[in-house]
This record gives C-alpha cells, structure tokens and sequence, in this order.
C-alpha cells in the first residue's frame, strides 16, 4: 500500500527520468531490451549526475535477473 504522503527529492526525479528514457521499451521475454548499466551511468553522468548516484540509480531499477547477465552478445537472446 502506498503512503498517503508525498515525497520528492532529485534521486526519485532521476529514477523516474530513467524509467522513461529508457525502461519503457524493456520486454522482459527478451533480455536484450534492456539498457545496459554503461547507458545508464553514462547517461546520468553526462547530466553532471556523480557516479555514486548514478550506479545507485541503476541498481534500484535493474531487475535481479539481469544484474548478472554480463555483456549483450549480437543475436543471442537471453
């Protein structure tokens, strides 16, 4: 259940902008969709975002699975 409360800060902000930029596409029957944790990082760091936060960014959003996928080989689905 969600708190009635409302919260804001620049770390929820950047979460929500990385969601939109580049989790929407994301089809989890195909693992490839997802962005990989240098787009992101490099993604947040070029907006002068520090690197602590960024990493902390995507490791909020990436699911589980992925975080030990590794490197995207072309044509290999996971």
């Amino acid at each position: 259940m969600l708190s009635p409360h409302i919260h804001h800060s620049e770390g929820l902000d950047l979460t929500q902008e990385i969601i939109d930029q580049f989790w929407v596409t994301y089809d989890e029957e195909n693992k490839q969709t997802a962005p990989t944790k240098d787009e992101i990082i490099t993604y947040l760091t070029s907006k002068g975002v520090s690197k602590n936060l960024a990493e902390a960014v995507d490791m909020v959003l990436r699911p589980f699975e992925l975080r030990k996928v590794g490197r995207r080989k072309k044509g290999v689905t996971y």
